[in-house]
């Protein structure tokens, strides 16, 4: 409830359906999940798929890590309803042809699910330091994530959370 209140606050957007949250009692578990079709890796900690809209996750024990997956996985939530329709029969029928880069997606789900920390912090510096920043659009991988929240702080810091609403909204 936290999560939903600081995203919808952040988006300026209610969800027009709930987000079902699925959840198994172990990463293997998990990893045999019926709701989507593609194999989950290893390192996959959860997946909100489109088709209904359903958030999938396995929780390991950890709750500080359950509550950043959860998090991380309602702000997808938020971006299918919003700017898709809530589904991808929505998505279909309205023609939205619109998608948004994997590093958009990933790092504002993560900079909304995490604050912007010394190990974040340490990834990208590592990277600048040793020329080895890829540019926005070559952001892919693990570094979807932790470029795109980069990114997120950057724009953020410049013109404040309130630009987060603007973009999606624009972008919708």
């Amino acid at each position: 409830e936290n999560a939903y209140d600081k995203i919808k606050s952040l988006f300026n957007w209610s969800l027009k359906d709930r987000v079902s949250i699925i959840v198994y009692d172990s990463h293997n578990d998990f990893q045999q999940t019926n709701v989507i079709s593609s194999h989950l890796p290893e390192g996959v900690g959860g997946v909100t798929e489109l088709l209904k809209n359903r958030v999938v996750i396995p929780f390991d024990g950890s709750y500080k890590e359950f509550k950043h997956v959860i998090h991380h996985e309602l702000v997808h939530g938020f971006i299918n309803d919003c700017v898709y329709g809530g589904n991808l029969r929505n998505m279909i029928s309205s023609a939205i042809k619109v998608r948004i880069p994997m590093w958009m997606n990933e790092g504002l789900a993560e900079y909304i699910a995490s604050i912007w920390d010394t190990n974040s912090e340490m990834w990208i510096r590592d990277m600048t330091i040793n020329g080895e920043l890829p540019n926005i659009k070559d952001l892919s991988g693990y570094m979807a994530y932790r470029g795109g929240q980069s990114v997120w702080n950057f724009i953020t810091e410049k013109w404040g959370e309130e630009s987060i609403s603007e973009i999606i909204f624009q972008i919708k």
